[in-house]
Formats: C-alpha cells, sequence, structure tokens
C-alpha cells in the first residue's frame, strides 16, 4: 500500500524554498498531500510584509505537487466526522473555496491581490483557534476537578469533537472513536494534563489548532511530516506516533534528502 504525505506549515514553506526551482519526481508528486490548516495559514501570511516571499513559497507547489490535480486533505472536522464517527459530512463548500485560492496563488505574481482575501482567511482562523480554546479550557477543567475520572475527560473531548463535526456523539462507541483519533486524543490528553497542573497555563492558540493536523491519521495511509518535536514527546501510545515525521530544517533544504525522505515515508507496504 502506497503511503501520502502531508506537512505544517514550517515544513510547507521551507519545501517551498527547496524546490523554488527544481521538482520532485512525478511518481513522488503524486504521494504529496496539501493539509487545508497548513494552507489556510499560508495563506493568511500574505498579510504579512515578507508576502512576496510567502508567495513564492505557495507558487512552489507547482513544483513537488501534481500541478494538474492538488491533493487536498478535508477540512478537519469533516475528517473527524468521516473517520472518529464513520458519517459523511455534508458538503459545505469548503474544499472548492480553497481550491480557489489555491489556483489564484498558482497564477498571480502579485501579492497584493490577496490581501483583503488574505485577511479575511486569517479572521476565520482567528475563530476557529477561539473556538478551539475554548473547548480546550472546558477540557482542562474537567480534569482539574477530576483528574483521575478519565471517562469523564473522554466524553467531554468526544462530545466537543462532535459539536464541531455537527454529528451524533453517540453515532459510534467512545473507545472506537478514541482508537480512530488516537494520535488526536493522545495529544489533546496530554495538553490538558499540563494545563490542569499549572493555573498560569495559557493555552498557545497556534498549538491548538496545529493539532488538529493529527485527525488525518486516522487514515493508516497517511504519514505527516513536521520539524516541531512537540508532536512525538506528546503521543507516543498511538499506535499512529509511527507515521509522525520529525524533520529537520537541514534535511528540507536539499532535494537530494527530501527526495530520500518522501521515497521512505511514502514506500509500499502491505
Amino acid at each position: 500500500m502506497i503511503g501520502f504525505a502531508y506537512f505544517d506549515t514550517d515544513a510547507f514553506h521551507l519545501i517551498g524554498k527547496t524546490f523554488a526551482i527544481q521538482g520532485l519526481p512525478a511518481e513522488l508528486r503524486e504521494r504529496m498531500l496539501l493539509s487545508p490548516i497548513t494552507f489556510l495559514e499560508a495563506f493568511s501570511q500574505l498579510t504579512l510584509s515578507d508576502n512576496a516571499e510567502i508567495l513564492r513559497h505557495i507558487q512552489a507547489i507547482h513544483n513537488w505537487v501534481n500541478p494538474k490535480k492538488a491533493g487536498l486533505l478535508p477540512h478537519p472536522d469533516a475528517a473527524i466526522a468521516k473517520i472518529g464517527f464513520q458519517k459523511t459530512p455534508e458538503a459545505d463548500g469548503f474544499t472548492a473555496r480553497v481550491e480557489e485560492r489555491i489556483n489564484l496563488c498558482l497564477n498571480t505574481n502579485s501579492p497584493k491581490e490577496f490581501r483583503t482575501a488574505a485577511s479575511e482567511l486569517m479572521n476565520a482562523l482567528g475563530k476557529m483557534k477561539h473556538r478551539a480554546a475554548q473547548d480546550f479550557t472546558r477540557l482542562a477543567d474537567i480534569y482539574r476537578r477530576e483528574p483521575h475520572a478519565g471517562d469523564k475527560f473522554s466524553e467531554g473531548w468526544l462530545y466537543g469533537i462532535a459539536r464541531r463535526a455537527t454529528v451524533d456523539p453517540n453515532a459510534r462507541p467512545l473507545a472506537e472513536v478514541v482508537s480512530a483519533l488516537s494520535a488526536y486524543y493522545e495529544f489533546e490528553e496530554e495538553r490538558i494534563k499540563l494545563a490542569a497542573h499549572d493555573p498560569h497555563y495559557e493555552p498557545d492558540q497556534n498549538d491548538i489548532i496545529d493539532s488538529q493536523q493529527l485527525v488525518y491519521l486516522g487514515d493508516p495511509v497517511l504519514h505527516f511530516l513536521t520539524c516541531d518535536g512537540g508532536y512525538c514527546k506528546r503521543v507516543r501510545k498511538s499506535e499512529q506516533a509511527a507515521r509522525i515525521h520529525k524533520v529537520s530544517h537541514e534535511e528540507l533544504g536539499d532535494v537530494r534528502r527530501v527526495e530520500a525522505i518522501m521515497r521512505h515515508v511514502t514506500e509500499f507496504r502491505t
């Protein structure tokens, strides 16, 4: 079974620099996917002063994914519905809107054209982060009150993600949902424990939204590449941990090393 790779925002930018001119071999491009969280974070950064460089990183997608069919992963809430609860999410036009933004980025040389759209996406991301922070605070409060009541924490987590995915929390047994999204669950639980034991802990909203990258690992063919060692430190028990790959800036800065990593990560497995 061939695997597929997706990246966090830092890795996305580094690959964009590395493949600004050169490209991955065609067969590897077919195995590269785009996380909507990553793309939305990169796109929203077009509001920054160095937006011309950021646009070049985005446009480098031409060189490392299939330029005729960039594989875009679903919204994380849709992935939760499908992977966690085995429910088909309702079409909301999200994928079409993101694909439209990707095509616009690939066919312009002026980042100024995207300032308004990028600002809108940045506001949308801000709302996602705020909602995630509220869920995080609610779960931390549950854990503070009853640190040994694992079932209550799990149930609180379940109801939170079910609400986001707009599905019935009872659509699937709790244990099966936790197992299907085990990397995401473990990461969240570890962060909650840290917050529960530190009354002054303030959740990093970037960290909160980035944790949702792990939702996709419920699909056994997907591999997540990141420069952030925090993922591997927090996810150790889940069998999905083996598909979180910590890579260095140096590795992603070299064309040959990137190609070797991608071949190894996505190699044929039975």
